[in-house]
C-alpha cells in the first residue's frame, strides 16, 4: 500500500512540475485555447465579418445559411465564453468567482459541445447529407474537442488546480 501512495504522490509531483510555471501558477493549456476557438467559432466568424466594410454578411453567408443558425451558434458558444472568462479571471492569490466557476467548467463545456453536436447533425440532415470538406473538418474538430475534454490530464489538472485554490487558501 505504501508503494502505491508513493507512486500516486510522485505522479502528482510530476504533474505539478509539468503544468505549473516557475512562479507556481497554472499554465493555460494550448489545446484548451483551441477548444475555445472551436466552440466560439460563431463569435470568431462574427468578429471576422466586421472586417468586410462593403458587405458584412458575405462571410457569414459562407458558414451559415440563415441568421437563425448564426444566432444559435452564438447561444451554443455562450458557456464556452463564460469558461474562457473564468480562466482569464481565475486568481491564484485571492480566490474569486472564477475559481468557483472552474468547478463546473467541465459540465459547461460538455453541455455546449453536445448542443453543438446536435446543431451539426441538424445542419447535415437539413442539407441532405451533402459532403464538403468544411463540414468534415467541423465534425472532426467536434470529435477532437470531445476527446480532449474527456481525456486530457492537463485540462483536468488545470481546472482542479484553479477550483481548489479556495480550499487551499482557507486552511
Amino acid at each position: 500500500m505504501t508503494a502505491v501512495k508513493k507512486s500516486s504522490s510522485a505522479t502528482a509531483f510530476i504533474e505539478k512540475v509539468r503544468y505549473l510555471d516557475k512562479e507556481g501558477r497554472a499554465k493555460i493549456p494550448l489545446p484548451l485555447l483551441l477548444v475555445f476557438l472551436f466552440q466560439l467559432r460563431g463569435y470568431v466568424a462574427g468578429v471576422v465579418s466586421l472586417t468586410f466594410a462593403e458587405d458584412r454578411t458575405r462571410l457569414l453567408d459562407l458558414f451559415y445559411t440563415s441568421a437563425q443558425q448564426f444566432g444559435l451558434m452564438l447561444v451554443v458558444g455562450l458557456p464556452s465564453l463564460v469558461v474562457l472568462a473564468a480562466t482569464t479571471f481565475a486568481a491564484e492569490d485571492v480566490p474569486n468567482w472564477a475559481n468557483r466557476l472552474m468547478k463546473i467548467a467541465q459540465p459547461l463545456l460538455l453541455f455546449s459541445l453536445l448542443v453543438d453536436g446536435a446543431l451539426i447533425g441538424w445542419l447535415f440532415v437539413d442539407q441532405q447529407g451533402v459532403f464538403s470538406f468544411a463540414r468534415a473538418a467541423i465534425i472532426m474538430g467536434w470529435f477532437m474537442t470531445l476527446w480532449y475534454l474527456l481525456k486530457s490530464r492537463q485540462w483536468r489538472f488545470y481546472r482542479h488546480h484553479l477550483a481548489t485554490i479556495e480550499a487551499n487558501s482557507d486552511s
